[in-house]
């Protein structure tokens, strides 16, 4: 899975994004996706290098796709069961 990020200040629709800030997942289509990240614009950045705060959290942000935490997040950061 890929992590989209904003290159500047960007606007789609009614929402802004600051530079850096993640794109929810399924914002855009995939082909206004490729257009932007062309014209350096939006940046791809592997899962290793950052994780999307919306597919670790999709119960909050409904975002479709989920990414689980790992072993050594769920023992430093959740309650335990």
């Amino acid at each position: 899975m890929k992590t989209i990020v904003a290159v500047g200040h960007r606007q789609f629709g009614d929402r802004q994004f600051h530079h850096g800030e993640e794109i929810p997942p399924g914002l855009l289509p995939q082909e206004v996706t490729d257009w932007h990240i062309d014209r350096k614009e939006l940046q791809e950045l592997d899962s290793a290098e950052r994780r999307s705060l919306y597919r670790l959290f999709h119960a909050f942000s409904d975002c479709g796709e989920t990414e689980p935490l790992t072993p050594e997040e769920l023992t430093a950061y959740a309650l335990p069961p």
